[in-house]
């Protein structure tokens, strides 16, 4: 009699066992059917380009609800994830949290390459797929396999640079004076090479910080040397101390600048006026900025808008494509990129996970705006 009162509770036991792992995969079944696919965003809400925050946040949530409305990825919803990287290393905070707190899908972003440059090897590291919206500096990508870009390398903006100051401009003489990050030692190096093959001649060469707030010793230095021409692939912050500086020392020259003075914080600083600087041409159309309006609210003005609107629609193109979420079958699928955007008519990648091609023009700065420029 025990012994048969044994079996019953055990048997009852294993089914109720039996149950209860049935409920708890029914449970989880639901709640994997119910779960947001998660993508971060990380760029720059605050530091030296706060400016285009807004605009490329706006551009992600609207591509974000275009999806959701549209049904979504693999029968799941997007949810944006956004993290501020102020510009700077403060990136490695921010990456960190997005992919081993919130467990992103991939990331879009950052904007600036002083960002990029210490953040991007979490993400390789821990397998989440990158694609970088503007930050340009040539080595990024190099970073591994997982991070892609949909803007132009500055292989291409140094190389453009260089022949436009030799063969438009008719400089010879050219200081250099670049911020010391993965951005502007990029363009420096692409730049001082290229001009220099071309017959021209680098009569100072010179980095600073990005935080510094006095140049003066080295704006005196290269005016020593006379130079035609100043290249200053640098940042917003310590540019326009440098411009501010040399209108106090007369250094009254010809200043090209990088496409980092492409932004508020520099085109409406008076210093500024006649700068020139060359820019990807990166499409960001009135009726693009009007969507986003009437999406968001947000009245942006710059392209990181369509940019990062471009980065999402490629992340969301690639999961379907893939038919998963396994990250490296992602990655696979990125790398076949080829997209109709916004920003560029065509996103396509080479086998460095960079855009194929691009074309460039040169902008002046005038009357606190950036205008087309003809020489």
């Amino acid at each position: 009699m025990g012994m048969k009162q044994t079996s019953g509770r055990m048997l009852w036991k294993t089914c109720f066992l039996l149950i209860l792992a049935l409920l708890l995969l029914l449970s989880c079944s639901c709640q994997s059917q119910e779960e947001t696919l998660k993508l971060g965003y990380l760029g720059s809400l605050t530091g030296d380009a706060a400016s285009i925050g807004p605009p490329g946040v706006a551009g992600a949530q609207l591509a974000i609800q275009e999806i959701n409305n549209a049904g979504g990825v693999l029968g799941k919803k997007l949810a944006l994830i956004v993290e501020d990287d102020a510009c700077s290393s403060k990136s490695v905070e921010a990456m960190n949290k997005l992919v081993h707190f919130d467990h992103v899908l991939a990331v879009s972003g950052p904007d600036c390459g002083s960002a990029a440059g210490p953040a991007l090897p979490i993400a390789q590291e821990a397998k989440v797929p990158v694609v970088i919206r503007w930050a340009s500096a040539p080595d990024l990508t190099h970073v591994g396999d997982y991070i892609f870009r949909i803007f132009p390398s500055d292989l291409f903006q140094g190389t453009y640079a260089a022949e436009y100051a030799f063969n438009q401009l008719g400089k010879r003489k050219v200081a250099v004076l670049y911020v010391k990050n993965d951005y502007g030692q990029g363009l420096r190096d692409v730049f001082t090479k290229h001009f220099t093959e071309l017959g021209g001649k680098i009569v100072f060469d010179e980095s600073h910080n990005q935080e510094d707030t006095d140049v003066r010793t080295s704006l005196i230095k290269a005016q020593e040397k006379g130079p035609d021409l100043v290249y200053m692939p640098t940042y917003r912050a310590v540019g326009r101390v440098a411009l501010q500086q040399m209108k106090e020392l007369g250094f009254n020259v010809f200043i090209l600048a990088g496409d980092a003075f492409d932004t508020n914080e520099i085109i409406q600083v008076p210093e500024a006026e006649g700068v020139i600087y060359p820019t990807a041409i990166t499409a960001n159309p009135d009726w693009f900025r009007q969507k986003v309006f009437q999406a968001t609210g947000v009245e942006e003005n710059h392209i990181t808008a369509s940019l990062a609107y471009d980065s999402i629609w490629v992340i969301a193109e690639a999961i379907k494509r893939a038919g998963s979420l396994d990250r490296a079958k992602i990655r696979d699928a990125l790398a076949k990129t080829s997209y109709k955007g916004v920003s560029a008519p065509l996103i396509e990648l080479d086998e460095n996970r960079d855009m194929k091609a691009a074309t460039y023009e040169m902008r002046l700065i005038q009357n606190g705006k950036s205008v087309v420029y003809e020489n």
